[in-house]
């Protein structure tokens, strides 16, 4: 949490004093080495490659177990959905490529109405939690047993056996459970950094992005926080809920669901399905959305198909769109009946590594950028936001990443052996490789000379943009006022004429 911390401050700093068109991929290339910035804008597309298909098989699989409940024993009682999973698989397909087909307007209205629903919800489950907790709500056994943080004791507690069934239990498989949920952790996390993709669109950068990463964080640290000691709270860490098999491949051990199913009315079982469907599409669309600009952006700086360039009359990348629709078919491997979600704890593996390997470019583009400044004499008080825990908060969130990147392979490893060890590192190698064919391809290229690196591109016209802003909101502004004024001047002699009309003296 506090290297996630450390990110967002790093990437306003730098976002702040001189943005980029390219974003934070962008920005990489101005500070470390172009090659770098071709291999960190591949590597991050895979991100928006491997998540929409695990979004949209999770959607796929909760709704057709929407109805499923638990009985006392903790055994599925299963009631399954008429519409068969491969259909509902191609209408959430159908779905989120419309929606990423509207005009900008109304695909922002509608995201912003699902991340408004999505604030609402978590609100709501907290909320749920705490009355499951304190005893206000009646269980299936009857009565109504507060839990009164009874869960964060032993033999339940939080640091439980995550993979006891393959390694001896005791202090190394809390250990090992302990780093296994960090990987979990980073692929929630992942996504707060798309800020910086559009910061090169955004309107005042110097004043809009530290607002908005502000909010972000704040919002997204604080609702995860709570709704995290809300599940402990709820939910014990050796539940056998959670590590049932068949309720696992059918999407019902989520700790909201689990703690739902311990009620004795279930109607709330389903709207809580419901939620993490919407959870699932919202997602997805909004993947798909930076994935196809991504691509597109590629393109236009000559790293990726000319073809690529191709967009709607509405502006819309229509090409770069469809070929991140067409990874979100790979959501039909989740077919199996028998293991729907193992393909894509491999997608876990691909995604948390390149929003790790993301991590770590910003951090060191940050640290560069910093040595930049003072290379080149810039005093700090010029920049609009200064990172709170620069120096040491960066290095130490560096080095924390990359020890993470290395090890966070050995639950894949444990689980699925060779399969899972290669996905775990896979694109690490094609990151590297990337590179390797940018220095083969462009041998004059070299490191960012950080005396020279030109610190005030783009500086000049952020600020006669701001300029000319300021100056239109103030001819607004003054039109309002004329307006304004012109119709109380009319109002104010109304009566008079109304007087005269009638043929009285004013």
């Amino acid at each position: 949490m506090k290297y996630s911390f450390c990110m967002m401050t790093s990437l306003c700093e730098m976002a702040t004093f001189l943005p980029h068109k390219k974003g934070f991929v962008g920005l990489v290339t101005r500070y470390v080495h172009p090659a770098v910035g071709f291999g960190l804008g591949w590597t991050y597309l895979c991100q928006f490659m491997f998540v929409p298909p695990s979004h949209i098989n999770t959607a796929a699989i909760v709704m057709t177990y929407i109805n499923n409940t638990i009985d006392i024993n903790g055994n599925a009682v299963e009631s399954r959905n008429p519409v068969p999973s491969w259909a509902w698989r191609l209408i959430f397909i159908f779905i989120v490529t419309s929606v990423n087909f509207l005009g900008i307007r109304s695909f922002g209205r509608l995201e912003l109405l699902l991340s408004s629903f999505k604030i609402l919800v978590l609100i709501a489950l907290i909320i749920f939690g705490l009355v499951v907790d304190l005893g206000g709500a009646r269980l299936i056994t009857g009565g109504f047993d507060p839990i009164h943080g009874r869960n964060w004791r032993p033999p339940f507690g939080p640091m439980g056996h995550g993979l006891s069934n393959e390694v001896n239990p005791g202090s190394a498989g809390q250990f090992l459970g302990f780093w296994a949920t960090m990987v979990r952790v980073l692929f929630a996390f992942e996504g707060i950094e798309l800020i910086g993709v559009v910061i090169g669109e955004a309107a005042n950068p110097r004043r809009n992005v530290p607002r908005a990463i502000k909010q972000t964080y704040t919002l997204v640290i604080g609702l995860y926080v709570i709704t995290i000691i809300i599940i402990g709270l709820i939910c014990p860490s050796n539940s056998p809920t959670l590590t049932n098999r068949i309720l696992s491949h059918e999407g019902q051990v989520s700790p909201f669901i689990v703690a739902a199913h311990l009620l004795a009315a279930k109607a709330l079982v389903p709207v809580i399905n419901a939620a993490i469907i919407v959870f699932a599409l919202s997602g997805t669309i909004s993947n798909l959305y930076t994935g196809s600009r991504t691509l597109y952006g590629l393109a236009l700086d000559k790293q990726a198909p000319k073809i690529l360039r191709r967009v709607t009359v509405g502006g819309r990348p229509l090409l770069a769109l469809s070929l991140c629709v067409i990874w979100c078919f790979l959501s039909y491997l989740g077919q199996n009946e028998k293991r729907p979600n193992y393909t894509f704890d491999y997608f876990v593996d691909l995604t948390t590594t390149a929003g790790s390997v993301s991590w770590i470019c910003i951090f060191w583009a940050h640290i560069r950028f910093r040595k930049a400044l003072k290379l080149q004499g810039i005093n700090l008080r010029e920049l609009t936001y200064l990172a709170p825990l620069h120096p040491y908060g960066t290095w130490f969130s560096l080095v924390a990443s990359t020890i993470f990147t290395i090890f966070k392979g050995h639950e894949s490893f444990v689980k699925r052996r060779a399969g899972g060890f290669i996905t775990a590192y896979i694109l690490i190698a094609f990151f590297a490789v990337l590179i390797a064919g940018w220095k083969f391809y462009h041998p004059e290229d070299h490191f960012v000379n950080l005396g020279r690196v030109d610190l005030q591109e783009g500086g000049r016209d952020q600020d006669l943009a701001l300029e000319e802003r300021q100056q239109l909101e103030q001819d607004q502004e003054h039109q309002r006022q004329e307006q304004h004024g012109n119709g109380l001047r009319r109002r104010t002699n109304l009566p008079w004429l109304m007087g005269e009309r009638n043929g009285d003296t004013p």
